[in-house]
């Protein structure tokens, strides 16, 4: 069966070009299943200055439909475009999204620019990172490249299809097969560390209900056009896992290696002097209205705060300013507030997940802050654990 392509303009499709900058010019697609066709037309004539179009699922019945269509949107590419954008059916643009989009393609042209990545992601926990070093964007450090609006030079969305025809049963994630193939690319993946797309609330048709409310890990309804600085090189990421519940550390001896190995978060913390005792008082001074051990039980407060603290080393590690203002500021503070609810979402009921995170955000912020301080008096040198991020050499 044909698939049904729906194009919300008569005339044929152009990439965008602004007079004043004439090197981008960015096409764009909306990947759709057929029960959102609605949606997906409203996102197109959102994105009408690329002349979007929308493509859906034929066969939705079977398996491997995110794939399918993937491949269908990618291969949607205008003819002069030098990059194209394909956004999931299921997306909300930030503000001012289309100047936003251009100026992240301009300032990284040969980059595979992911605009969303989810609040409880591996990659979301560099990201906060990143946020307090004060970079636009961080390099994505997920098993997956995340794939709800995604920008790729034309060239490179070009061949995705073809790739995925060769290396593929059909039946793989699209956001699994777009990694391998940027890898196989050679083009370096990253997500601006102020989101610009945020996902939808709709239930999730690819059968990733279980993962919970998947909203962005930094998102401004003011968000800044991002340059072109990328925290990347990445050696060890803190994580709070919010399918365990447990603080983990990951870290690896190669950058762009999946051979990601992992210890507990404390270890880290231990290696600059700190450990359980120091969190367990931070709990108690910097959070009086805390949540009873029956909302969140108190070893998953613990292992998030050790999260938070093991952020702050990392950042201060990787060269953000010491000051306790940082965490203050607003992409970063918008970073930090959502550590606890994407780490709690599958743990606390969600009318008062809310609530819970607000009562959490001040020792969530008192760790960070803790872990930048540490992070300036302190020193790794000779411990187990590799620095915070690899030679560029």
């Amino acid at each position: 069966m044909a698939a049904r392509d729906v194009s919300t303009h008569a005339r044929p499709p152009r990439a965008a070009e602004r007079p004043d900058d004439p090197l981008v010019r960015l096409s764009a697609c909306v990947m759709a299943h057929p029960v959102r066709q609605a949606a997906a037309e409203r996102l197109a004539v959102a994105l009408a200055e690329f002349d979007a179009g929308v493509v859906t699922d034929p066969e939705p019945g079977r398996p491997g439909g995110p794939l399918r269509t993937s491949r269908m949107a990618w291969s949607r590419v205008a003819p002069g475009a030098t990059h194209h954008l394909v956004v999931q059916d299921d997306s909300v643009l930030a503000p001012d999204f289309v100047r936003h989009a251009l100026a992240g393609t301009r300032a990284l042209p040969g980059h595979a620019l992911g605009l969303f990545t989810e609040w409880g992601s591996f990659t979301s926990y560099a990201l906060r990172v990143a946020a307090l070093v004060g970079t636009d964007w961080v390099e994505v450090v997920d098993g997956y490249m995340p794939a709800q609006a995604l920008i790729l030079p034309a060239d490179v969305a070009r061949e995705f299809d073809r790739y995925a025809a060769r290396a593929t049963t059909g039946d793989e994630p699209d956001d699994e097969v777009l990694l391998g193939f940027l890898r196989s690319m050679g083009v370096p993946m990253v997500v601006p560390v102020s989101n610009l797309v945020q996902h939808g609330d709709e239930v999730s048709i690819a059968g990733n209900g279980w993962h919970g409310l998947r909203k962005a890990a930094c998102w401004r309804t003011d968000p800044v056009a991002p340059a072109d600085t990328v925290l990347d090189r990445i050696a060890l990421v803190p994580f709070f896992s919010w399918f365990t519940g447990d603080a983990i550390c990951r870290f690896r001896d190669q950058p762009a290696s999946d051979d990601w190995r992992q210890v507990p978060a404390v270890d880290l913390l231990r290696a600059h002097g700190l450990g359980d005792d120091d969190v367990r008082r931070l709990i108690a001074n910097g959070c009086p209205q805390r949540p009873s051990d029956a909302e969140v039980p108190a070893h998953l407060t613990q292992a998030l705060v050790t999260a938070a603290v093991a952020v702050g080393l990392l950042a201060g590690e990787c060269g953000a300013p010491a000051a306790g203002a940082r965490t203050r500021e607003p992409v970063a503070a918008a970073a930090l507030a959502t550590l606890v609810p994407g780490g709690l979402r599958n743990f606390v009921d969600g009318q008062a997940l809310p609530a819970v995170s607000e009562q959490l955000a001040p020792v969530v912020e008192a760790a960070t802050r803790l872990g930048l301080e540490t992070a300036r008096r302190t020193s790794r040198s000779g411990r187990d654990l590799p620095a915070a991020r690899h030679s560029s050499q």
